[in-house]
């Protein structure tokens, strides 16, 4: 019986990755509805009055559609989208349907980083937090699980982070694999960037953010 259940997870599994990718579109921002009715992929109805967070049903990229700060990223396994009483609030997705290799996970970051610069984007603090490089210094810094985190702003409106960790994942027991994270929300001058909110953050928004990890951290390791 085991072993029927295990065949039939491994042909629904085998079937979700052949299946093309659907688009989730959104805006920062904008009511939770636009983006319902935007995207190809499904996704649930927010709850009203509440701030929480959903996932799509289906595999999906994200086109972040606002017309002047636009990018798309690769499909996701892991994609949270939260609102804040029926309006996108905040993004988190790592854009990879498996963990990676060192080299694939620094090409994704850095396909990213060239569509953030093409379309206005800027580095936060390009001294102490620069961008990722194909180079020996992040190259020896994601093989020591120690690449920083880079923060990236679009004006005033929205802001960013994206950083590639180690991750254990136990189908490549010898092998050192990657997940990228990027986080997005409003800009907000007068608070500390997406990745250090849930420090002072209150309590709802402390508890999402938690979340985000564990789903993100159930998500891979089912594989």
């Amino acid at each position: 019986m085991l072993l029927v259940v295990l065949t039939y997870a491994s042909a629904c599994q085998a079937i979700d990755y052949l299946t093309p990718p659907k688009e989730i579109a959104l805006i920062i921002g904008e009511p939770w509805k636009d983006m319902q009715a935007r995207s190809t992929a499904q996704i649930g109805d927010d709850i009203p009055d509440e701030i929480w967070f959903r996932e799509p049903i289906d595999r999906a990229y994200l086109r972040f559609a606002d017309p002047q700060y636009a990018f798309t990223t690769p499909p996701a396994k892991f994609f949270a989208i939260g609102f804040n009483r029926g309006r996108i609030d905040s993004i988190r997705i790592s854009p990879q349907v498996e963990p990676l290799p060192l080299q694939d996970a620094l090409n994704i970051i850095l396909d990213l980083q060239h569509q953030w610069r093409k379309s206005g984007w800027d580095l936060d603090d390009p001294v102490g937090f620069p961008a990722y490089e194909n180079a020996p210094f992040w190259i020896d810094a994601l093989k020591n699980c120690r690449a920083r985190t880079t923060q990236w702003d679009a004006g005033e409106k929205y802001e960013l982070m994206v950083v590639a960790t180690c991750y254990e994942d136990k189908r490549h027991p010898n092998e050192q694999r990657y997940l990228v994270t990027i986080s997005m929300g409003k800009y907000d001058k007068g608070l500390e960037r997406p990745f250090r909110k849930r420090l002072n953050s209150p309590s709802v928004k402390f508890r999402k953010a938690v979340q985000y990890d564990e789903q993100r951290k159930t998500a891979f390791d089912l594989g």
